[in-house]
């Protein structure tokens, strides 16, 4: 922010470094979200059964609509309606 404002260039502030935190802040929130799911609903005994959070995140990515065993109620209907679209 400070290099963008020395420059004067504050278009740059508002059209890519805002952006781009609001992406990496919602990404990144939303896997921390995972993690805390995960964490509260699985037990030890249903480790091996929970679903993988790094496949999730990955699937997420590259747009793919069958990622397995859902993490949460209504994971799926969250993110087909943007597979569809691209795909």
């Amino acid at each position: 922010m400070f290099i963008y404002r020395h420059f004067r260039q504050t278009f740059n502030l508002y059209l890519i470094l805002i952006p781009e935190l609001l992406f990496l802040l919602c990404l990144f929130g939303y896997l921390v979200f995972m993690i805390i799911y995960k964490w509260l609903f699985f037990t030890v005994k249903d480790s091996q059964t929970a679903p993988s959070i790094l496949i999730h995140f990955i699937n997420m990515f590259l747009m793919q609509g069958d990622s397995g065993q859902p993490l949460y109620p209504g994971q799926v209907g969250l993110k087909e309606p943007y597979v569809h679209r691209v795909g």
